[in-house]
């Protein structure tokens, strides 16, 4: 919800350009502060007991989105390309 009122703040210029740079900056701040925290409570030994499963599901995830991405731009570009 934060991430849409922002924005939409942003889209209808209640933002300066340097806020607009300091807002970004927090940004990745935040996304790199989130990914340590879910680093720090990773249980390796709990990972070991479960094999290869997760990070089967993991890749198949990963290759399906990056699938469907792929698909999805091809399209795009045929629909709106040169």
């Amino acid at each position: 919800m934060g991430f849409l009122l922002i924005s939409i703040l942003s889209t209808v210029g209640v933002f300066s350009k340097p806020r607009l740079t300091d807002l970004a900056h927090l940004s990745r701040w935040a996304f790199l502060l989130t990914f340590a925290g879910v680093g720090l409570q990773t249980n390796f030994g709990e990972l070991r007991e479960q094999r290869l499963r997760p990070l089967a599901a993991g890749t198949g995830g990963e290759f399906a989105i990056a699938g469907l991405t792929l698909a999805l731009l091809l399209g795009a570009n045929r629909m709106f390309g040169p």
